[in-house]
């Protein structure tokens, strides 16, 4: 999104190409006079129908691609002004050089302005719910980074302070299946910046919605803190608790993709994991030892009774571990995930 996605007109952007108004007629099949009255309009795209882009996209090169960075532009304008005036300064640099996918970014970027704005709780929960998946999990990191020149915010601050302040309230009597992921989403970012949202993490007999907030902060926990003692105890809660085993069980497939995200947080009887297989290999190449242990010793075992294949990679490719625990770490800085 450089200075190339200015607004411009029709004329503008066919005049290199030597295309004059009754040829963009002729090859999009529009009216000459539907396209006399955008001809020389920079705003033409916020007056054109749909199908009409259509036509223009397909039979005029440059229009697909100025429609496209024009409208990320115009949003991300948007976006940077009204966090401005909440008090958060948006990196546009690092916005710019993230290999993660420009809407992705511009989402996250929205998730936060929701936040520190302090909208309504149903409104929160249903848009961070979205953030369940890897691509999507990736833009919220970047926004939640602390690293300069990688972190979407300049000074992240007040999203954080926002966040913890949030948490509470999404965390409802009222059984809501967005508030529950959005909990986890929230939790994990905070705690694998900060440690740890909770000064003690202590596990108690939980509902959904407390073992699945409590699974965000204990990764974001492993991540931020190499913690193997962690890592121990949520195996042993995890083997004395079925909802633990449930939701951990749920949790990388649908991450993943392999499996539908189900608001009753069950999985098909039959389930090949080869999304879920791919991401685990790759997260045993870049994480810690104590998140190294958490999935040889904790999320293996349960992939391996659900899909005996670990879709189609088989145990004996998953990693450097001999009887269900690790032998050696990668060490190294992770980029942590929700699941």
């Amino acid at each position: 999104m450089t200075a190339d996605s200015e607004p411009k007109s029709l004329s503008e952007i066919t005049q290199d190409m030597g295309l004059n108004m009754s040829d963009v007629a002729i090859f999009s099949g529009l009216d000459e006079s539907t396209v006399f009255r955008l001809w020389d309009n920079p705003a033409w795209l916020d007056r054109i129908s749909g199908r009409s882009l259509q036509s223009l996209m397909s039979s005029v090169p440059g229009i697909a691609e100025y429609s496209m960075a024009h409208s990320l532009l115009k949003r991300r304008n948007v976006l940077v002004s009204d966090l401005q005036s909440e008090g958060l300064t948006v990196d546009l640099g690092a916005l710019e050089a993230s290999s993660v996918a420009q809407q992705h970014l511009l989402n996250a970027l929205e998730a936060a302005l929701c936040i520190v704005r302090g909208d309504s709780v149903p409104k929160v929960s249903s848009y961070l719910a979205r953030f369940w998946g890897r691509e999507q999990d990736r833009a919220l990191e970047t926004l939640f980074s602390t690293t300069p020149g990688e972190g979407l915010l300049a000074n992240p601050g007040k999203l954080f302070e926002s966040s913890v302040e949030l948490a509470p309230r999404l965390n409802r009597k009222t059984y809501s299946f967005h508030s529950i992921l959005a909990l986890n989403v929230l939790t994990h970012q905070v705690s694998k910046v900060t440690g740890s949202m909770e000064a003690d993490l202590s596990f108690e007999v939980p509902g959904r919605r407390t073992a699945f907030m409590m699974r965000g902060v204990v990764m974001g926990s492993l991540i931020s803190n190499d913690d193997l003692e962690l890592a121990e105890r949520y195996r042993r809660e995890l083997e004395a608790t079925p909802v633990y085993a449930a939701l951990e069980e749920w949790s990388f497939p649908t991450y993943s993709r392999d499996g539908r995200i189900s608001s009753d947080f069950t999985l098909p009887g039959s389930l090949l994991l080869r999304n879920t297989a791919r991401e685990v290999l790759r997260e045993i190449g870049s994480y810690n030892d104590a998140y190294l242990y958490y999935l040889a010793s904790t999320y293996i075992p349960l992939a391996l009774r659900r899909d005996p294949t670990f879709g189609g990679a088989g145990p004996t490719s998953c990693g450097p571990w001999k009887g269900g625990r690790p032998t050696a770490a990668t060490g190294g800085s992770a980029r942590p995930a929700s699941h």
